[in-house]
């Protein structure tokens, strides 16, 4: 299946976009997320639902979904044999029929007009990274996916002080100094997961996410890589943040994390560009 109609942003040409939205076993964080992705701004874009092992309930929900979306929905799944992220990203990476990829974690809730923004602001010298604001417990518990349809989250409101980093929310309503703290970022941002753009043939040029990584770094790793081949990270946390579902996370490993730092480490310090644990070469 193939996207849609391409969408245009303005003073540039049409983009093809894909969406891919990661998940694993959260079914409650994907609707949130998906119903995000039903009120953008813009509508011609393919989703794919890259999905690290979920259950029928995850299944059933995207099923739902995609028989009422207004765009084209893939369930790009495979089956759950511990934490492989990176293998059904890259997976999703070779499935998208877009030249433009933007990715979501699944429990990261766009804005309206967070596609537009990263299609306006698409350079073909870089990537993006967006940033997140941080619901707090109590407020990712509560909230529902009417709220987030009827806008709730990209209006001013009390629930604003149930949120971690909630300076991003104020100044996204600001733009001259948004577009000055974009550019004004301490480092060079790496690539960030759950909200992030990037072009499909750089992504394809550093064999994608490296497959030998489990949860930690990877996204890092990742980033560093895409700047190895010349492809720099710009900043766009400041006017475009998602709203981050806070959840628990039983795959998180102290042992694995201290070896993907190691890993991380060794393929900064060669300067990997291509990983030959990742998308095969074409």
């Amino acid at each position: 299946m193939t996207a849609g109609p391409s969408p245009r942003a303005p003073g540039r040409p049409s983009i093809r976009l894909s969406v891919v939205v990661t998940t694993y076993n959260n079914p409650r964080g994907l609707e949130l997320v998906l119903a995000g992705l039903l009120r953008q701004s813009v509508q011609d874009f393919e989703l794919l639902i890259a999905d690290d092992g979920s259950g029928p309930e995850t299944s059933r929900m995207v099923a739902e979904f995609a028989g009422r979306a207004t765009f084209p929905v893939r369930h790009v799944w495979h089956p759950d044999q511990g934490f492989r992220k990176c293998a059904i990203c890259n997976k999703a990476i070779l499935e998208a029929a877009g030249e433009y990829l933007v990715f979501f974690d699944g429990d990261c809730i766009p804005g309206r007009d967070c596609l537009e923004i990263h299609l306006r602001a698409a350079r073909r010298d870089s990537y993006l990274a967006g940033g997140a604001v941080y619901l707090s417990r109590r407020l990712s518990e509560r909230l529902t996916p009417a709220e987030v349809s009827s806008g709730r989250l990209d209006r001013p409101g009390f629930w604003w002080a149930r949120v971690n980093k909630r300076r991003r929310l104020l100044v996204r309503h600001l733009p001259v100094i948004r577009d000055l703290m974009n550019r004004r970022v301490p480092r060079e941002p790496s690539w960030r997961g759950g909200n992030s753009s990037a072009w499909a043939d750089h992504m394809r040029a550093v064999g994608g996410f490296d497959e030998r990584f489990g949860y930690g770094f990877e996204d890092a790793d990742f980033g560093h890589r895409l700047q190895a081949l010349g492809v720099h990270g710009r900043s766009i946390r400041y006017s475009n943040p998602v709203m981050h579902v806070e959840h628990s996370r039983p795959y998180a490993d102290p042992l694995q994390l201290a070896r993907n730092r190691k890993l991380y480490d060794e393929n900064r310090a060669s300067r990997l560009i291509w990983t030959p644990h990742g998308i095969p070469a074409p």
